[in-house]
C-alpha cells in the first residue's frame, strides 16, 4: 500500500470514529431523557459533554477534509457530502456560542434543520461509498 492509501485509511476510520463517539450523546440523552431518571451526576455528564461532542466534531471535520483531500475515490455524492459536513460544523460552534439567546425559536429551528441535515449527510455518504 503506497502511504496516501495508508492516509486516507487511517484519516477515515479515526474521523468516523470520533463521529461516533461525540454523536453518541444524542442517542443516549434521547433513550434517558422521557423518564429523567438519572442523577444530577449523570446530567452534569451530559451538560459537559456539550463541549466534547462539539470539539470531538471539529477534529473528526479536519480528518474528514483531510481524506477528501488525499482520497482517490471522488465523487459527486461525497462532494456534496463534505459540504454538508462544513454546514454542519458551522452550525453546531454557532449555537454553541449562543448567538439566538434573545430569540428561543432560532435556536430550536437551527437544532431540528441539523438533525435533518445529518440524515442527509448520513445518505450522501453511504451512496458515495456504494
Amino acid at each position: 500500500m503506497e502511504s496516501g492509501e495508508w492516509i486516507e485509511k487511517i484519516t477515515g476510520m479515526v474521523s468516523l470514529l470520533l463521529f461516533i463517539a461525540a454523536n453518541a450523546y444524542y442517542p443516549a440523552r434521547w433513550v434517558f431523557s422521557p423518564n429523567r431518571l438519572w442523577s444530577s451526576a449523570v446530567e452534569r455528564f451530559f451538560s459537559s459533554y456539550k463541549d466534547i461532542h462539539m470539539w470531538l466534531n471539529a477534529l473528526a471535520f479536519l480528518l474528514i477534509s483531510l481524506n477528501a483531500s488525499v482520497s482517490g475515490n471522488r465523487n459527486l455524492f461525497l462532494y456534496m457530502s463534505l459540504l454538508v459536513t462544513v454546514w454542519l460544523t458551522i452550525a453546531g460552534f454557532l449555537s454553541r456560542i449562543n448567538p439566538f439567546s434573545d430569540n428561543y425559536r432560532k435556536r430550536v429551528r437551527l437544532l431540528y434543520s441539523q438533525q435533518t441535515v445529518l440524515v442527509g449527510w448520513l445518505v450522501l455518504r453511504a451512496c458515495g461509498k456504494l
